[in-house]
């Protein structure tokens, strides 16, 4: 009997120190997940938010942006960063210039154009070495040459970049923009007014324009500024002066990211393009695809090896460019164009 009593208090013992287990492992599993939670509303609170405005819709070339998105780089950089879409390179810099965003994706000349007006703007970090803007004409129009503008309908979009640097190709190539008639709409009907035949001609961009034309069977040519004379500091991240005086830091982060996204993208364009489509499912991937290899192709100039690497010679080509065909006043001095306090030390090697 006395032996049955302590098997059964032996018994009941193990039970409860069983449950007693456990209920330990169930309080710590929750004290874990607890824990976790904790960290990620630490690790979210911790995120610095950065508003970014593209210059236009969302398009190929901007695929870049959105690979360092979703691969995590401007978070591992400490930023939260949501990319807002433009309506036009000089819409985008009178925005920046405004606060209305902390960074911007415009032009060197939208920036000279914005600070001749007043507006607080500078480039922070050129992207295209040279500008992909241009003068584009379907094959079956007789337009050849920048000098064939003359005489015939261009459409612009007042303000953006490709209609702000025209009158330095113009000068280049001894066009009398007097006999150019010029039909100003926005800059998202360029392609349909160019197909429909309503102008002759469109100053838009080589990497977004001209490839959604062909990509929809439209047999172009495509007559670059760069290659006519007018060959500007292409799109580049820029920001309100006061922001970089305040927030140096946090820019340096953002190009670091940045760059490194476009870095990868010269090798991972496929991938790019798929991350790009999941984002915008009614896009033509085709378009996607031509877009971001011109793109691509504005990276560096011919003396670069780095992302991002620009002389001072070349600023103060840029400059001089500026000045003579925008009306920049000739007091503004390239480095009011652009500062190089936010690069970081270290760039991607070409």
């Amino acid at each position: 009997m006395k032996k049955r009593v302590l098997a059964l208090l032996l018994v009941t013992a193990m039970m409860a120190a069983l449950a007693g287990c456990a209920s330990n492992g169930k309080e710590e599993s929750e004290k874990s997940e607890s824990r976790q939670e904790e960290q990620k509303e630490t690790t979210e609170k911790e995120l610095v938010d950065v508003s970014f405005r593209l210059n236009y819709t969302a398009d190929g070339l901007h695929a870049p942006f959105y690979y360092a998105l979703e691969k995590g780089y401007y978070e591992e950089a400490g930023l939260n960063v949501t990319i807002g879409e433009g309506n036009g390179a000089g819409t985008t810099a009178k925005l920046i210039g405004t606060g209305d965003a902390d960074i911007g994706f415009t032009d060197s000349a939208s920036v000279a154009s914005a600070i001749a007006e007043g507006i607080p703007v500078k480039i922070v970090c050129p992207i295209y070495a040279v500008n992909a803007f241009g003068a584009i004409a379907l094959k079956d129009s007789g337009i050849q040459t920048m000098k064939d503008l003359e005489g015939k309908k261009v459409g612009i979009a007042t303000g953006d970049g490709p209609s702000n640097l025209f009158a330095a190709a113009a000068a280049a190539n001894d066009i009398d923009v007097n006999k150019v008639e010029f039909v100003s709409m926005d800059a998202n009907s360029k392609e349909t007014s160019l197909m429909k035949g309503d102008v002759d001609a469109i100053l838009a961009g080589c990497d977004s324009d001209a490839v959604a034309l062909e990509c929809n069977g439209y047999e172009v040519n495509a007559m670059r500024y760069s290659d006519c004379g007018a060959a500007t500091v292409g799109l580049s991240l820029v920001a309100n002066p006061d922001f970089i005086a305040e927030n140096s830091e946090i820019i340096e982060k953002f190009i670091s990211a940045t760059l490194k996204g476009w870095d990868e993208c010269r090798t991972n364009g496929e991938e790019a393009v798929e991350i790009f489509m999941k984002k915008f499912p009614t896009a033509d991937e085709n378009v996607v695809k031509g877009s971001l290899a011109v793109a691509l192709d504005c990276l560096f100039d011919k003396d670069a090896e780095t992302l991002a690497d620009l002389t001072k010679e070349d600023w103060n080509n840029c400059r001089d460019l500026l000045v003579n065909y925008l009306g920049v006043d000739e007091s503004i001095q390239a480095e009011e164009l652009y500062t190089f306090e936010c690069l970081p030390k270290e760039l991607p090697a070409r």
